[in-house]
């Protein structure tokens, strides 16, 4: 029998704030020179990275008032669909802001950014938000289910720890996934090498 789980766990509420995205009317169109770049749910890379030189840019924002950008170390969580993939925003220059698509978490003092990335992407936490998720046609994940999300919170030293682990085990499976693309190219040159002497026959 798994033994039971008496990590501190947490509600997500409990540890940080959590606001939703900025709301775009239209379609997002990019703007060359555009001072904002804007952050949509596609831009979130598997691994869990965020591009700012891949992102679109505009001019003006669809609020009043002061622009909700966004600050680094802050984490974006996809709110849409099947995968609520989330990462850390990355260090950048001039205003960055998240289209609704994503929710915007902001740390608090006893979980590090990254450690909170980790979590929400592990397998185990995805399912959890699939579970939590609603909706007839496109699954929703509402910003009070992410809140009452119950979190698992190590020490920060062990926090590290993980992301330090989690980053080694990505980096092997890039090692990976290269070389297992670096065969398939080696056996197709292979099959076309001997191909060809089977016809000089």
């Amino acid at each position: 029998m798994p033994k039971a789980c008496t990590a501190l766990k947490v509600p997500l509420a409990k540890i940080a704030q959590v606001r939703p995205g900025l709301s775009f009317r239209e379609a997002i169109r990019h703007v060359e020179g555009g001072s904002i770049s804007v952050v949509q749910a596609g831009d979130i890379g598997v691994d869990g990275v965020i591009n700012p030189a891949e992102l679109l840019r505009i001019a003006v924002v669809p609020v009043q008032g002061g622009i909700p950008e966004l600050k680094q170390g802050q984490v974006l969580l996809q709110s849409r669909g099947q995968s609520y993939r989330a990462g850390v925003v990355p260090p950048h220059h001039g205003a960055m802001v998240a289209t609704a698509s994503l929710l915007v978490i902001t740390p608090g003092a006893t979980v590090l950014s990254a450690y909170l990335a980790h979590f929400l992407n592990d397998p185990v936490t995805q399912a959890e938000l699939r579970k939590r998720a609603a909706g007839a046609t496109i699954a929703n994940l509402k910003r009070s289910e992410l809140e009452d999300l119950e979190v698992l919170v190590p020490s920060l030293e062990d926090q590290k720890r993980i992301v330090a682990l989690g980053e080694a085990l990505r980096q092997q499976s890039r090692i990976e996934a290269r070389l297992v693309e670096l065969r398939r190219i080696q056996l197709r040159a292979l099959i076309e090498e001997r191909a060809e002497r089977n016809r000089g026959r």
